[in-house]
């Protein structure tokens, strides 16, 4: 059985400028959501190189606060989240593979 993937759609439909694609996938296993305080949603990355290039292209192109949509293992897009940031991508200190991070604020969340 193939794994489920994390779809995340821009907004706008605009395509990325380095990728060319409004959108990137990337294996479930590969991610990992932490909800913070005030409405922030922390998405971690974890995989080999090879498989997390195109997202991190495709996130470096995507504009502070600009809509993003999730789609997690077909279940249909969800639209309430702004791209806030990334953090570079570094080899993970386990040697496994490498890491980056997002960060996002849930549209309507009261910042505290």
């Amino acid at each position: 059985m193939e794994g489920s993937n994390v779809v995340f759609i821009r907004d706008t439909g605009q395509e990325n400028e380095v990728t060319g694609k409004d959108m990137t996938r990337v294996k479930e296993d590969f991610v990992k959501f932490i909800n913070r305080t005030g409405g922030v949603v922390e998405v971690n990355f974890r995989a080999p190189r090879e498989e997390l290039s195109d997202a991190y292209a495709f996130f470096n192109g995507v504009n502070d606060m600009e809509g993003i949509g999730i789609n997690i293992a077909d279940s249909g897009a969800r639209w309430n989240h702004y791209f806030r940031g990334i953090s570079p991508m570094t080899e993970d200190e386990s040697g496994s593979g490498y890491k980056f991070k997002i960060t996002l604020q849930i549209r309507d969340a009261a910042p505290r």
